[in-house]
């Protein structure tokens, strides 16, 4: 029998009609019978509409808008039907409930990872000894990896939980939670109805109080890699308190090599001098404070190659050179397959390709080639698609097929060419599949390459994963993601395992000026929020295309522009936006310049099944590059009569720069005028048409009328 507190009874009773059982009983029943259940309610809104109730023979979750009142510790007797959720067994809809009594308690019973499954669904449970796999990194709304005892497991975060966005915790964590199911293994041959699938299982935090640091002294940030050379680099982090700064490294998970630097500090950093180039290696930071000692999780860092780092980005659509800062885009039209086939033409000894969908004869000769010139080709596709290309290569070839289990996509576009070699080794990225002429032609793709040793072991890492049957959340965050190609940051993240919107999130929330991004997928509540607060709040300019504006998972068309974010829609063009890029600040070379770009979507998908890659480039030309493609769909989207241009237009803002009175004059309705600091902070808000700044400098002001919204930035002499 399971402790509880509170023990529930097992008298039988007679509401609206059912007859009252233990929950462990009501389970058993099948689908769609009508049960009668009480229980202790285990959450309250902060898992959304859902409530979990248990007693001292199993829990049961409840959906319906009715129950929106119940908090922890209501002890409710309810009536309702029993269905499947996506493998959660739940009731639904709610006949009628009854709070009994308030302020009971439960103990959460302590279970190991392997145990979570339908035994224990929909209780409270503890599990000892968690540590998370991407420990470091920001808590996103999704599924987070962890281990304990060497065992496997994860929890969903929900959107608007209070761990979003939170540092995801290093070291060893007590975690409790709600035993839950998500799974997309549908299908049941039982005639009972109930055929509990075997996947999915998942832990649900309640708030942050669920997850429980142990020791004196925690890790307050992640650690971070800087001053990255071809023999050196410097690793810093913070703690809770005081203590010494000490790591242990070496080229394997067994580390061996150990640095103590002593001091007594909460900020600490570490130099790691006399490495290889274009190296690999482990390193566990840690702290003591007496006896007490917070260790970080092992992170792969990598030094910088001796490569040329050259960057290539291509596209396949015409580019508006007038926005070229010294480097013109390149609009190679046509020759996407040709491209490919001529790096490809390049491999000397290894050529790893990684394509979710192939149907060029063009790229499938030159495969053949490289094949046939002594080159050990490996080739990872999807099995969902088509690939009528593979058909075309030497029955030699290897090639890897992603089965459909787990959920998700192997949605991957790069290849790898001579990944050990220092002057030869090539990744491509980007967002183009290799279909003809639907991808590589008609639709709007961007690819990248990029000469580099380091990146290109980094690329062939996640390959082996995969090529080793290894596939969506199955897999793990064990890549290095910063390098220095030819002297320029360049970042590197693969899905699902690395957090890839946190990054994203990162990216938008560094933006000092402009944003600008041009997507075909858009359906993140959080990368949208983030896109809208920076707009409204932060006085950045935002401009965006999407290509599906509605999508049955969500699109944040609608959200952006409801909330006045200058976006537009490339639905009903002739072809699809099939790019998956964002721009931050491509003007501004004292703000970092970014471009991200890659086969991430940004959607739940490619964050939480599907096999993708991102590539974050800190470098003013290549967003500049970037910004020509844009800036070339923009004008394609934009008429005379577009808003934006009306705005202009119809609105004035003068003298620009000013002493410090600055005038609004317009024919258009304006409703509110704010005021930003060049950081984006707020300063005031007003209705008039005339705003005084006393302070000299830079300024933004964001003017909101009833035609749309504007933002200016103006100088105060």
């Amino acid at each position: 029998m399971k402790k509880r507190v509170l023990l529930m009874s097992a008298i039988l009773l007679s509401i609206v009609g059912f007859a009252q059982t233990d929950i462990a009983t009501a389970r058993a029943q099948g689908l769609g019978s009508s049960v009668t259940i009480t229980g202790v309610v285990t959450n309250g809104s902060e898992l959304g509409p859902i409530r979990y109730i248990e007693d001292n023979t199993g829990g049961m979750a409840l959906y319906s808008s009715s129950l929106s009142g119940l908090q922890r510790g209501d002890e409710v007797t309810v009536s309702g039907s029993l269905k499947d959720y996506n493998g959660l067994l739940e009731m639904d809809p709610i006949s009628s409930n009854t709070v009994n009594s308030t302020g009971n308690t439960l103990t959460p019973q302590v279970y190991t990872p392997l145990q979570i499954g339908e035994a224990t669904e929909s209780q409270l449970v503890q599990i000892n000894n968690v540590i998370f796999n991407s420990g470091g990194s920001l808590f996103t709304v999704g599924t987070h990896d962890f281990t304990a005892n060497g065992e496997s497991g994860k929890i969903y975060i929900k959107t608007g939980h209070s761990l979003e966005n939170t540092l995801i915790p290093m070291g060893t964590v007590t975690l409790i939670g709600i035993s839950s199911q998500h799974t997309y293994n549908f299908g049941c041959p039982h005639t009972s109805g109930i055929c509990p699938a075997s996947d999915g299982h998942q832990i649900l935090p309640r708030d942050t109080a669920d997850i429980i640091q142990s020791g004196n002294i925690v890790f307050t940030s992640a650690v971070n890699q800087t001053n990255i050379t071809t023999t050196s680099y410097d690793l810093s982090w913070s703690v809770s308190a005081n203590s010494s700064t000490n790591c242990n490294y070496g080229t394997t998970t067994a580390l061996g090599t150990s640095i103590n630097s002593g001091g007594n500090t909460q900020n600490h950093s570490i130099s790691l001098t006399g490495l290889s180039p274009a190296t690999f290696y482990y390193v566990q930071c840690y702290s003591i404070d007496g006896l007490d000692t917070a260790f970080s999780n092992v992170g792969i860092y990598s030094t910088a190659s001796l490569s040329s780092g050259k960057i290539r980005p291509y596209f396949n659509h015409s580019v508006d050179n007038s926005f070229s800062n010294g480097v013109d885009a390149q609009d190679i039209g046509s020759g996407f397959a040709d491209t490919i086939s001529a790096y490809i033409a390049l491999a000397q000894n290894t050529l790893d390709i990684c394509v979710y969908n192939a149907s060029s004869s063009i790229i499938a000769t030159a495969i053949n080639a490289a094949y046939n010139n002594g080159v050990a080709v490996r080739y990872i596709a999807d099995d969902d698609v088509t690939n009528i290309m593979l058909s075309s290569l030497n029955a030699n070839i290897p090639v890897v097929y992603r089965d459909p289990a787990p959920a998700g996509i192997m949605h991957n576009k790069f290849i790898i060419v001579d990944a050990n070699s220092t002057n030869n080794s090539w990744i491509l990225g980007g967002s183009t599949n290799w279909t003809n002429p639907s991808n590589l032609l008609n639709d709007y793709n961007n690819m990248i390459f990029i000469q580099d040793e380091a990146i290109a072991k980094a690329y062939t890492l996640e390959f082996e994963e995969m090529w080793s049957g290894v596939f969506g959340d199955n897999k793990l965050d064990n890549t290095p993601h910063k390098f220095m190609a030819d002297g320029k940051l360049v970042e590197v993240y693969f899905s699902p395992s690395d957090q890839t919107t946190s990054q994203i999130l990162r990216t938008i929330e560094g933006v000092d000026n402009t944003l600008e991004f041009g997507l075909l997928s858009f359906t993140r509540d959080d990368l949208g929020q983030a896109i809208i607060d920076k707009d409204i709040e932060f006085g950045v300019t935002a401009r965006g295309i999407i290509e599906m504006k509605n999508s049955s998972n969500g699109g944040e068309y609608d959200n952006l522009v409801a909330a006045s974010v200058n976006v537009r829609s490339h639905e009903g063009v002739a072809h699809q936006l099939h790019h998956k890029y964002l721009i931050t600040d491509a003007s501004a070379t004292s703000s970092d310049p970014i471009v991200l770009t890659g086969s991430h979507n940004w959607s739940n998908n490619a964050e939480n099944n599907s096999d993708e890659n991102t590539l974050i480039i800190h470098d003013a030309t290549i967003a500049n590059i970037y910004l020509q493609e844009f800036e070339k769909r923009w004008g394609e989207l934009g008429t005379p009569n577009a808003i934006d241009d009306l705005i202009d237009i119809e609105l004035t803002v003068f003298p620009n720069p000013s002493a410090g009175i600055v005038n609004i004059k317009s024919d258009l309705k304006v409703e509110q005028i704010n005021l930003y600091a060049i950081d984006g902070k707020f300063i005031s808000a007003t209705d008039e048409s005339t705003i005084n700044i006393d302070t000299k400098g830079v300024y933004f002001l964001k003017i909101i009328t009833d035609k749309g919204n504007l933002v200016k930035k103006i100088v105060v002499e």
